[in-house]
């Protein structure tokens, strides 16, 4: 069992090694920043798959460990090539910069919760009209709620199916069906 002076060795060393990382850290970072703008101003989805390994194995790493952003925009880049492959409309479809496909995951996410949590008939409302108004690929909605731990409920994943119903095709509800089944 560790002890307090365990935890706090451990902690002091981590916040040293991050001191030490902190160059390169942010270098990594603003290389993904900078790739991601100008791919997207491209619309060079292959540069953006790139991305994935500098991130999960290559220089990018530190970003990852270090800045939480890192892990969105990696979970963006993930969205986007799987999209790709089974050519989807791609959730950074209409966004030309790194700070648009941010603000879209985010509002998209900030929607979703509003239905999650139902807070009220109103704020449930906005999310509809957002996201009906900014749809994204079943793939884009299903990778969202789950690595965003939103922990939802077959009623959750029946109102996304209902408010995309026009965006979606056959294919696509039935994939997400098969992959919410569980909940």
């Amino acid at each position: 069992m560790r002890t307090l002076s365990d935890l706090q060795e451990e902690a002091e060393n981590y916040f040293r090694q991050m001191k030490l990382d902190q160059s390169t850290t942010q270098n990594a970072y603003q290389t993904i920043l900078h790739t991601m703008d100008r791919a997207l101003k491209e619309r060079d989805y292959v540069s953006l798959s790139r991305l994935i390994p500098y991130i999960e194995e290559g220089d990018g790493h530190l970003a990852f460990q270090y800045i939480g952003k890192t892990r969105r925009f990696l979970r963006m880049l993930h969205i986007i090539t799987l999209e790709n492959k089974y050519h989807k409309v791609l959730f950074c479809s209409g966004c030309d910069s790194v700070q648009a496909l941010w603000d879209k995951y985010m509002l998209t996410l900030f929607a979703f919760r509003r239905l999650r949590f139902q807070l009220s008939e109103e704020s449930m409302e906005d999310a509809v009209c957002y996201l009906q108004a900014h749809p994204v690929s079943h793939l884009a909605a299903y990778m969202m709620v789950q690595d965003e731990l939103l922990i939802p409920d077959r009623d959750f994943y029946e109102t996304l199916a209902f408010i995309y119903a026009r965006e979606w095709s056959l294919e696509d509800k039935t994939q997400f069906h098969s992959l919410t089944n569980g909940a």
